[in-house]
């Protein structure tokens, strides 16, 4: 909390004499600076607090500023940063994957964070078959949260030549899940012919 900070929120009666602390820092901030909302609540009265429309306050535990509406504190600015965490797992090795459920290729690709209740989990991959085949890469979630991949939660593609690496595909996924520590598996499935597949990127992105 920065030196001139005004920390409360003084009541004066008539022919109260202003010390020269109290001018300077109403002076230097004009804005009230409190810990926390309760904190804030408590200067200005508690439950028997009377409000002008407009008053401001300053609260440090979530760095905003708050504005009185008259009926409630609504907060100016700024808000909170959209994203809270992103993170990148790439594997460039060509590995494949015979399974038509979905698993793991040969290296993992796992990505563990703290979340909140939203993730944007983006997945891209190059793909070649032996054969005509559809493939999918979907995202598994364990920890505070059980989500098994699935079709529905994919990015998908069908071949209906083999050879090259002339297939790129990529999706972008929102989930819902509970807040805490997730672990987002990257994993595959195919129906048909043997599948090979490289460079497989997953990001997972926490944001509210």
């Amino acid at each position: 909390m920065g030196a001139n900070a005004q920390t409360s929120v003084p009541l004066f009666v008539a022919n109260a004499v202003l010390t020269a602390a109290q001018q300077n820092i109403s002076a230097a901030t004009g804005v009230p600076v409190f810990a926390t909302t309760v904190t804030r609540d408590a200067a200005f009265g508690g439950s028997n607090k009377v409000l002008a429309e407009g008053q401001l306050a300053y609260i440090e535990a979530s760095d905003i500023v708050q504005y009185y509406s008259g009926s409630s504190w609504l907060t100016l600015g700024p808000t909170a940063s959209a994203i809270s965490a992103i993170d990148v797992n790439r594997v460039n090795t060509s590995q494949t994957t015979a399974s038509t459920s979905y698993v793991g290729l040969t290296t993992a690709q796992t990505i563990t964070m703290t979340t909140g209740t939203k993730v944007l989990v983006l997945l891209s991959f190059n793909f070649a078959a032996d054969d005509a085949v559809e493939s999918y890469a979907s995202v598994a979630v364990s920890g505070a949260t059980t989500t098994a991949a699935s079709d529905a939660n994919s990015a998908y593609a069908q071949s209906s030549k083999s050879g090259g690496y002339q297939f790129s595909v990529a999706n972008a996924i929102p989930l819902t899940v509970t807040a805490g520590s997730n672990t987002f598996t990257m994993q595959f499935r195919q129906t048909g012919s043997l599948t090979t597949n490289k460079n497989r990127t997953m990001t997972v992105i926490a944001y509210s």
